[in-house]
């Protein structure tokens, strides 16, 4: 039992749902490491990462887990105080073993890609300290968990207020301040605030996902999960037409992504695919495949029975937390030139990364523990 959610009963575990995680964690590490394999991780399936598959599925099982305690304030509160706190935890350890050892690599060692990800530590490493512990600068890799340590304390208001006023107009408030991010809202309030007082923190130390488009993500998966968990299961899958048209849309995404000649206008406008602001085209794209995964993941896990997905992904936390470590580490192998590292330290490199993974899931699994 996680630590902050005795109050909740916990949900059944999916294996399917587990074995899912566990490939998104996968994706991840690959993208993250610095070997060659990350020109294939990135966005395999369209103009989409595992980045936005990981924060709604997370979504997705905090509102399922929680759907039913939103009559009970208190224990929702507690439970989801919790679960940030938990989070939180992982992400200040990640810090201190950045600013610390990777920090002190990069400085003596004068590696370019240790040096360009802390910038600015090793600029102002006493306002980088205490505005990353208030979340306030997140160097690269470093940025998710302070995302995710900010939609779980949003949770309960966003909860309770379904409960008062309806899903629909929570997911719509939710669309209208992600509308807002497309237009500029996270600069615009850099601007004003620095205008008006000290801001200690540049927008682009912020860390690179814009919360007030995020967001939108995470209220969307929140709201199916707990729609989900109280037995309102939609009934989209039985139209033909529309799974049709759904799959028409994968295939044209994934199409444009691997550049086929007749489907060029996708790309042409960038920003509308922008991954930081989760562009509009990337969101359909998103949907899209988020509709058949939910269609077809008990199916493909019935085939397939990935047990070593299932395990990467009932340990979640833990195993992100451990990847980011080494990719970390992994940095301070790419010398002066910022050359690839070659075969034989990639092979090294993936296979200590996948193995450390392993075992940490392992022995989260003989803990007894739920992520």
């Amino acid at each position: 039992m996680r630590s902050g959610d005795a109050a909740v009963p916990s949900a059944p575990r999916r294996p399917e749902l587990d074995a899912l995680r566990g490939l998104l964690l996968v994706l991840m590490t690959l993208t993250h490491l610095p070997t060659r394999l990350n020109a294939y991780s990135s966005q395999p399936f369209g103009f989409v990462s595992a980045a936005e598959g990981f924060v709604f599925l997370s979504a997705f099982l905090v509102g399922g887990a929680h759907a039913k305690a939103w009559d009970t304030p208190g224990r929702l509160w507690r439970s989801l105080r919790g679960r940030a706190l938990e989070v939180y935890t992982h992400h200040v350890g990640l810090l201190l073993f950045a600013f610390t050892v990777i920090g002190t690599v990069g400085w003596a060692s004068h590696r370019p890609a240790v040096l360009n990800l802390l910038d600015f530590y090793h600029q102002e490493p006493v306002t980088a300290l205490w505005s990353s512990l208030a979340l306030l600068y997140c160097p690269p890799l470093l940025d998710i968990l302070p995302l995710y340590v900010v939609l779980l304390v949003l949770t309960p208001v966003l909860l309770l207020a379904a409960r008062e006023a309806g899903w629909a107009k929570v997911v719509c408030l939710s669309g209208l301040v992600w509308l807002w991010a497309q237009l500029g809202l996270k600069q615009m309030l850099y601007a004003g605030l620095g205008k008006v007082a000290w801001v200690p923190v540049k927008m682009g130390h912020s860390g690179a996902f814009d919360l007030f488009a995020w967001q939108f993500l995470w209220v969307v998966g929140v709201w199916r999960g707990s729609l989900r968990a109280r037995g309102h299961v939609s009934g989209w899958t039985g139209s033909r037409v529309l799974l049709g048209g759904v799959w028409g849309l994968v295939l044209l995404f994934l199409l444009a992504r691997y550049a086929w000649p007749s489907v060029p206008f996708l790309v042409d406008h960038p920003a509308l695919l922008d991954k930081w602001t989760l562009g509009p085209l990337r969101l359909v794209n998103f949907l899209a495949l988020a509709l058949l995964a939910d269609r077809g993941a008990p199916r493909v896990y019935g085939w397939l029975r990935p047990r070593v997905l299932v395990l990467l992904g009932s340990a979640s936390l833990p195993v992100f937390s451990v990847h980011l470590v080494l990719c970390l580490s992994s940095l301070a192998l790419i010398n002066e030139n910022e050359a690839p590292l070659d075969s034989l330290e990639e092979v090294a490199v993936l296979v200590v990364t996948f193995a450390s993974m392993l075992l940490v899931a392992l022995r989260h699994q003989r803990r007894g523990s739920v992520s």
